[in-house]
């Protein structure tokens, strides 16, 4: 599969779940060129991009297709943005029942198995076709952690925690990445600076999260290398969960003009950002 998209072409790799999530995030922008110039083969039909990715518990199909004028239906019942958290849910293995749950409370009857979710942006619609693997990995019952995230869905924190938290920040919604991943087992009386702190393990790197509130009367200073982009630290964590080669990870970093050298992408570094009145750090270290 690595020859028929021009992007996993140029980057001498398979398609994986990092292409799905990347074209719903085009999608979500309205960014279709896009889509259409890393994901279209010029060899192929060019109307249509197909992508088939298998996870641990899944097997994901997301069809894309350029109609010759906008279509109107009761098939489309959702949109980009929740496509791209289905998407991630799936990928992460996050509990079959709670993702149908969240499904549902969209007040979409999609069934059980497969799941088949529909949008449409503009003449272009996009189809997500889900199926279980066979054998199928069902729940474990367990109690997770102190986060309300934990403790609501039953699940411990993964990539996709990650990434909610770094589209929250994006959306400058801050007081609900508290309100989601504040450890409440951690809770001090009278502490008028919450944090928030995240570690999990993404490919082969394990990725430490925090978040927390700073004073807007006194100066503040990024750490090296510099004020990354909420976008960056998104497509870095991306790569890395996708076990993404250090060169792929690095070109990111060196795009934007951030000084990470290839032995500090191999071993250990950190991204940080200033929003607002809070502060938000990644800090990433290479296991061997």
């Amino acid at each position: 599969m690595k020859d028929y998209f021009p992007l996993c072409r140029q980057e001498k790799r398979q398609l994986d779940g990092f292409d799905m999530i990347s074209v719903l995030g085009f999608m979500k922008e309205y960014n279709l060129r896009e889509i259409w110039r890393n994901y279209l083969a010029k060899e192929r039909d060019k109307q249509r991009i197909s992508m088939y990715v298998e996870a641990e518990n899944y097997f994901l199909e997301l069809h894309l297709q350029r109609m010759d004028r906008i279509i109107l239906s009761e098939k489309f019942n959702t949109n980009p943005f929740f496509l791209q958290q289905v998407v991630q849910r799936l990928i992460a293995s996050h509990p079959h029942q709670l993702i149908l749950s969240k499904i549902t409370n969209q007040g979409i009857d999609t069934g059980d198995n497969p799941i088949s979710l529909s949008c449409s942006l503009g003449n272009t619609i996009i189809d997500l076709i889900v199926n279980k693997n066979e054998p199928f990995r069902y729940d474990e019952k367990s109690r997770y952690g102190n986060t309300p995230v934990e403790r609501e869905e039953q699940r411990p924190l993964d990539i996709y925690d990650i990434s909610s938290v770094l589209y929250l920040c994006q959306r400058d919604l801050t007081e609900s990445v508290f309100q989601r991943y504040g450890d409440q087992g951690d809770a001090i009386p009278g502490n008028e600076k919450p944090r928030v702190y995240l570690s999990t393990r993404i490919g082969k790197y394990d990725l430490k999260l925090q978040f927390y509130c700073v004073s807007t009367r006194e100066t503040k200073t990024i750490r090296p290398p510099g004020n990354a982009s909420i976008n960056t630290m998104h497509s870095v964590v991306q790569r890395m969960n996708f076990y993404h080669s250090e060169m792929l990870i690095l070109k990111e970093l060196k795009a934007v003009g951030l000084s990470v050298t290839p032995d500090q992408v191999a071993t250990k570094f950190a991204l940080s950002r200033l929003i607002n009145n809070t502060s938000l750090n990644l800090d990433f270290e290479k296991h061997h």
